[in-house]
Order: C-alpha cells, then sequence, then structure tokens
C-alpha cells in the first residue's frame, strides 16, 4: 500500500513537471522514473516477454516484405530525384554531413577546427560535455557561407541514451510569423513531440540565443542554419521550430541525418519549407518509436494467431475425414455379412462366426484410430491415404448415391469443424495472450521532420553483373512512409554517419556520371 501511494504521487509529480532540463539530483531521479515508467507502460505493461521476438523472427523470415525501393517505386508519392536539379543541393548537405561528423567524432575539438576549415575566432559557444537532456553543441561562424551554424551531437554516452529513452510524446505547439512580419494567435500548429528532445532544444535554445542575436547584430547578412544527426537531428528540428519564433530567427533553416523520431504528422509536415532530413536505406531510427514498436508487436500477434488457425483447422479436417473413413468401412463390413448370411443355407450360418470376428476386429480398429487421431503427425500423414480408402471403398459398393451422401456429409462435417475450430482458437488465444487493438487514441506515432530525401538502394532481386557495385536513387518520400518499423540486416549500420558519407559521394559521383553522359552542363 505504502509503495502504490508512493508511486502515484511521484507519477503526478511527473505529470505536472514542466519539460526543462534538471537542475539538481532530485530532478534527474525524477526524470529518470518517468523514463522507466513510460518504458514499463509500453514495452512489458502491454505486450509479453516474447512478443517482441516473435515479432522480429515473423518480420525477418517473411519471404513476401517489400524492399525499400519496391515501395517506392509501387508509391505514387515518392518521386525520384534526378541530376541537375538535386546536385547542388546534395554538395552542401555533404559538405554539411563532414563538418557534423568531424564534430562528433572523439577527436580534439582543435582537430576539428582544423579539418573543418574554422579558427578559433570562429567559435561561438561551445558546450562539450552531454548530461542528461543536455547534449554537446556548439555554435560557430562560416565566414565564407555567411552562415551562423549550431552543430548538435548525437547519441554517444550513456547520458545521450537516457535523454533517448525520455520518450513520451508531450503537447508542443510552434507560433509561425506570417509572410507580413507578425506574430498572430491564430498563426498555429500543434501536435505532439518527443519529451527528451524537446526538453533538449529548449536548453540550447536558452544558451544559444544571445550568443546568436549578438552574432546577427554584427553580421545582419548572416543565416542560421541548425544541423544534427540522430538525437542531434532530432533536437535540431525542434529547435528550429522554437527559434522561428522570433521575429530575427524567422529565416533560419535546419538538416539533419539519420533523425529520430521526434513529431507527430502535423508538425512534420509543417517543417517542410525550413527542414530537411536525409535518410539513407534501412535506417531504423527516423521509424523507431512506441507507437511503431507497438504496431509492430500488432502485427507478429495476428500471424501468430493465424498460424494457428490455419493449423487446428487442419488437424479439425483431418480427424473428421479419418473418422468418416472409419465408420464407413464399419459399415461396408457389416452389409457384406448381412448379405453373406441371407445367401448361405441355415445349416451354414453357424460357421459365419469368422465374420462376427472381422466386425469385432474392424470396430477394434476403430477404437485405435481414434486413440491414434491424438497424435498430431499421425493425423496430418494419414489425411491422404483415408481419402484414397474412401473413394475405393465406396467404389467397392457400388452405390453412386451413397457415395454423394457421403461427399455432402463429409463437406458439412469440414465446414462444421472448420468454424468451431477457428472460434475455439480465437477464443483461447484471447483469454491467454490478448491482442491488443492497433488504434490507441492515448498513442501518438512520431515521424521524422520536414522534407525527407531517403537515399535507396537498388532492389537486390536486380539481375546484374556485379552485384556488389549496386546503384542506389535518392527519393523525396512523404511522412507517412515512417510510420513502420523496417528490419533488414542494415538498420544499424546504415545509422553510421560514416554511411551516410559513404552513401551519398556514391550517389553523388552516380548523378555526375548520369549528368555528362546525358550532356548535362
Amino acid at each position: 500500500m505504502v509503495l502504490s501511494k508512493v508511486v502515484k504521487k511521484v507519477t503526478g509529480r511527473l505529470e505536472q513537471m514542466q519539460p526543462e532540463a534538471p537542475k539538481n539530483t532530485m530532478q534527474v531521479v525524477f526524470m529518470l522514473a518517468e523514463a522507466m515508467r513510460y518504458g514499463y507502460t509500453e514495452t512489458l505493461g502491454t505486450w509479453n516477454l516474447f512478443d517482441l521476438p516473435t515479432a522480429i523472427i515473423h518480420a525477418v523470415t517473411d519471404k513476401d516484405k517489400k524492399t525499400v525501393a519496391s515501395e517506392c517505386d509501387e508509391r505514387s508519392d515518392c518521386v525520384q530525384l534526378k541530376a541537375p536539379g538535386v546536385l547542388d543541393e546534395l554538395y552542401e548537405v555533404k559538405k554539411l554531413l563532414t563538418r557534423a561528423m568531424l564534430f562528433s567524432s572523439r577527436k580534439r575539438f582543435g582537430a576539428f577546427l582544423f579539418a573543418a576549415g574554422f579558427a578559433k575566432e570562429d567559435v561561438l559557444l561551445r558546450k562539450r560535455t552531454a548530461r542528461i537532456l543536455k547534449p554537446a553543441f556548439t555554435v560557430i561562424r562560416d565566414k565564407e557561407s555567411k552562415c551562423l551554424f549550431v552543430f548538435i551531437r548525437g547519441t554517444r554516452s550513456i547520458k545521450d541514451t537516457l535523454t533517448d529513452a525520455i520518450a513520451a510524446p508531450i503537447p508542443f505547439s510552434h507560433r509561425f510569423i506570417s509572410s507580413d512580419g507578425k506574430l498572430r494567435r491564430n498563426n498555429t500548429v500543434s501536435g505532439h513531440a518527443h519529451r527528451g528532445m524537446v526538453t533538449a532544444a529548449r536548453w540550447i535554445r536558452r544558451h544559444c540565443t544571445s550568443t546568436l542575436l549578438d552574432a546577427l547584430q554584427e553580421n545582419p547578412d548572416f543565416k542560421i542554419k541548425i544541423i544534427g544527426h540522430s538525437l542531434g537531428g532530432g533536437t535540431a528540428a525542434l529547435l528550429t521550430f522554437m527559434l522561428r519564433e522570433m521575429k530575427q530567427f524567422s529565416s533560419c533553416t535546419c538538416v539533419t541525418f539519420g533523425p529520430a523520431a521526434c513529431m507527430t504528422l502535423e508538425l512534420a509536415e509543417f517543417g517542410k519549407p525550413f527542414i530537411t532530413s536525409i535518410i539513407n536505406g534501412y535506417d531504423i531510427v527516423p521509424t523507431l518509436s512506441a507507437s511503431s514498436v507497438h504496431d509492430f508487436i500488432y502485427k507478429g500477434r495476428i500471424k501468430d494467431k493465424n498460424i494457428l488457425t490455419a493449423v487446428g483447422s487442419r488437424l479439425s479436417f483431418a480427424k473428421a475425414i479419418t473418422g468418416h473413413a472409419v465408420t464407413r468401412c464399419t459399415q461396408v463390413v457389416k452389409k457384406h455379412q448381412q448379405r453373406t448370411q441371407s445367401l448361405l443355407p441355415c445349416s451354414q450360418r453357424e460357421n459365419i462366426e469368422t465374420s462376427d470376428d472381422l466386425v469385432k476386429a474392424s470396430q477394434s480398429w476403430e477404437t485405435s484410430c481414434e486413440t491414434l487421431l491424438t497424435e498430431e503427425h499421425v493425423i496430418i500423414e494419414s489425411v491422404s491415404d483415408d481419402e484414397e480408402y474412401n473413394s475405393s471403398s465406396e467404389g467397392s459398393d457400388g452405390d453412386d448415391d451413397d457415395s454423394d451422401d457421403d461427399k455432402d456429409k463429409l463437406s458439412n462435417i469440414h465446414a462444421k469443424d472448420k468454424e468451431a475450430t477457428t472460434t475455439k482458437n480465437i477464443t483461447e488465444e484471447e483469454s491467454v495472450c490478448p491482442v491488443p487493438t492497433s488504434v490507441n487514441l492515448d498513442r501518438h506515432p512520431l515521424y521524422p521532420p520536414g522534407k525527407i530525401m531517403h537515399i535507396v538502394p537498388e532492389n537486390n532481386n536486380s539481375n546484374r553483373k556485379y552485384p556488389d557495385k549496386k546503384r542506389i536513387y535518392l527519393y523525396e518520400t512523404p511522412t507517412q512512409f515512417y510510420g513502420k518499423l523496417r528490419f533488414s540486416r542494415g538498420i544499424i549500420l546504415d545509422h553510421l554517419t560514416k554511411k551516410y558519407l559513404k552513401k551519398l559521394q556514391q550517389l553523388i559521383n552516380q548523378l555526375e556520371k548520369e549528368q555528362s553522359k546525358f550532356g548535362g552542363l
């Protein structure tokens, strides 16, 4: 009782807390308690321990699953981007990714500045140590491109992982400035966003706002760009929404790489004009949220239930066929006995004990068959043999009407048993392991932000002379495309910044060759 009261009290305080970075140890404890509570609610509190591994096995072994390339080809809202229109944008994206990767590396900060082409005086603000809900970031002035860059580091430590784990969707609204430069009450888009990333974005905004205002005052023609990968990508997108509410920052833009699913559909769609998200292959992070995991497990349970129903129906049908065959054989033996007794003289009917023994033997065989029906493998293997034996017995009797009647009876038995087995299996499945509904009013699906450019590998079933050198394509994909999990061998490797840089370079080389081949420039 005491523990229950404490839990309720802590839960109530968590719900009332604002999404602000913790200022002391007690607030850190409350944040971690919230992460644990939400994690349990959305995992073992909703589904069983083995549901997730079972769903993963179904996804991996599914031969009919579609690849990202095949889905992009089939969907009319996936647009392939080609040269020369997209090349200039890719050059800029590659440059930003290179700098973001250098910033996120474990090398010394001086090495990052030298490799990225910056000087020490260009560093306007730096928070190099990440804490819970306080990711590492830096503000840098680039005189060459006339930009103020805000680089936000992705997940690289346990503290960053805890920021990811505080994933409960919370209400999030953005008040945008009209074309006339005014901020009106009706100019609001509302939705939900990742609590940990909202908190991290607010903490960064509080620290970098004055720095950015001073830099813009000295360099009024500079633009602001916010860059991030993974956790840094989701935080960068939310920070962009927050900064654009100020008139001085209303033109700032954002580029993310493999961003975490961090906001609901309305917000993600609204950010398309000023947020660009790059996604590589089967990167799982942009699709990973409590809602997508819930739907993934729900589909796995449905597949399990369908398999159990199919097996139960097959066993029931086999049992009906075998039982009908045994009954039919007994009837045939009895009919032959009666005919034999009617044809023989009375003096010879006493010698008919042999036929009686035959009937007893058939009855004994019927009992043994019913015993064997309890064994699943005997039932399945005997289906085809019993059908042949049934047809031969009917043929020996020479009665076509009886054969038709038997077929009708058999079909009726099959229909009734199939309906009963299906109902039984569904009832047992729901009583032992209830299947959750896929629609929950309290669940808010999260998506990657803004305009999405997806680097898509060539379909695996394509016949090529050099399968290791697959072509890659670039698609602009809809936000709804990332509402479900996709499993492949590359779900983790495709998320690494090195893999992003490699695929971007391959895509640029490929598009440059195509452009020169068709007389571009």
